[in-house]
């Protein structure tokens, strides 16, 4: 682990008995889980920022059933072999960063998200992964070393372009993951009088484009409990009348996963 860095000072963190500690003193405990909280106090802009504990369990459960499958495997393919270090912004509860791991046992990874609830979800099930190591941070202020990154992934999550240049080794990769234009179609129509387009991908400042996929998958829910973990995990769901969401479980849920996954290269 010796790619993090202080959140406070930005010093170089070293592992101690208790977790993390920097040359000023500043101490980061392990959490029994197993994960470090390197998001300090005055960078949290909500009591629990992130998503909610819900939304991630219901993103686990949906995950876990395997309708995401396609698209690990996809990322896995397009990580290169000889990456020994990678950063996953936004992990989540862990399932696209664990499946990194599984790719590269070699390498040492690191899943941060903002949201604390997921990255205890996420260590909890990675203590026997040595390579695997979770923090709850922010993305706009990474608590890693200059150039330290091979590749950061970046799946349906928020970054500033400043901090992965900075993190990212020079000629490294960048991979980002979006919603292409029919992902969720269906849905979307039946629960917005007006779908609009999810919004084109744009470079981000201090990469160039290396290679650009469109992966899609049809996508069949005939469990009721995985449609509604589906929906909650969404933006969707506040949006959802009652009768509306009672017809959708009521029936097998038919649509179209689509994903916009670009790779870029550091200038």
């Amino acid at each position: 682990m010796k790619d993090l860095r202080c959140p406070l000072c930005c010093q170089p963190l070293l592992q101690n008995t208790q977790g993390l500690a920097c040359a000023n003193r500043h101490q980061f405990d392990r959490a029994k889980e197993g994960y470090f909280n390197l998001l300090p106090v005055q960078n949290k802009h909500s009591r629990e920022p992130g998503d909610a504990k819900e939304q991630l369990q219901a993103r686990r459960q949906f995950l876990q059933a395997g309708f995401f499958d396609p698209l690990k495997m996809r990322l896995q393919e397009l990580l290169p072999s000889t990456t020994s270090t990678l950063l996953d912004i936004g992990c989540g509860e862990g399932y696209f960063t664990a499946g990194f791991s599984d790719a590269l046992p070699q390498a040492q990874i690191y899943g941060m998200d903002i949201a604390k609830a997921g990255v205890r979800l996420a260590a909890k099930t990675a203590k026997d992964k040595t390579g695997l190591t979770y923090c709850v941070a922010s993305s706009f202020d990474l608590p890693l070393a200059d150039n330290s990154m091979d590749v950061v992934t970046r799946i349906y999550a928020p970054s500033k372009d400043a901090e992965l240049c900075r993190v990212i080794k020079p000629g490294g990769k960048l991979v980002i993951v979006a919603p292409g234009e029919n992902h969720l179609l269906g849905l979307r129509a039946r629960i917005y009088k007006e779908v609009r387009p999810h919004p084109q991908p744009i470079t981000p400042k201090g990469f160039a484009v290396a290679e650009h996929h469109r992966l899609e998958i049809d996508l069949r829910v005939s469990e009721p409990d995985n449609c509604a973990a589906l929906l909650a995990m969404t933006p969707f769901a506040w949006r959802l009348a009652p009768e509306l969401r009672n017809s959708i479980l009521d029936s097998e849920l038919q649509d179209t996963l689509d994903f916009s996954i670009s790779v870029y290269s550091k200038n």
